[in-house]
């Protein structure tokens, strides 16, 4: 089973969190869904092929829209690409985005909380993600500055900046 480096849950728990957070929300069925397969190709085992060919291409396409480009080698440029596509890609998209990144930070802090050293186990420091985040935020609030999630992807990201900063003077 794959866990996620962040907290060490089970993977399938990040998607299941993210379209709770769409359901909850209030969004429909096809943003709940999204929510529970924008991973299943950059993660998970299905192509983006077989994706089309069971969920169709309106789904399929916001799907891939969410996923990184797995040709891009460097972190900050894959994220960078992403913030992109899904910006141009509108609203259904930064939503789900949306979701997907206060999951994200909710699972860097589980981890924070539970061991401390989650640097040992993600891609980057704990400075370089509350970047990635500080720059999805600003993506979100310039295409959906009403976004449903920005109150507490704001709170969630001033509190993981202000942890990049104590973890960096621990390691002064």
């Amino acid at each position: 089973m794959q866990h996620r480096p962040s907290d060490d849950r089970p993977f399938i728990e990040h998607v299941v969190e993210v379209a709770t957070l769409l359901d909850d929300a209030g969004f429909d069925e096809k943003l709940v869904a999204i929510g529970l397969l924008h991973d299943a190709v950059e993660r998970g085992t299905l192509t983006e092929d077989e994706l089309r060919a069971e969920m169709g291409d309106d789904i399929s396409s916001l799907v891939m829209t969410l996923s990184e480009d797995p040709s891009i080698e460097s972190f900050e440029e894959r994220k960078r690409g992403l913030r992109e596509q899904v910006r141009r890609a509108g609203d259904e998209a930064l939503t789900v985005f949306a979701a997907d990144k206060l999951s994200d930070i909710l699972g860097l802090r589980r981890g924070i909380a539970s061991s401390g050293d989650v640097e040992s186990r993600i891609d980057s420091t704990v400075g370089g993600m509350a970047h990635h985040y500080g720059e999805s935020v600003a993506v979100i609030e310039s295409g959906c500055p009403d976004s449903v999630f920005l109150p507490e992807l704001r709170l969630q990201l001033e509190w993981l900046e202000a942890e990049a900063r104590a973890s960096a003077s621990r390691s002064d």
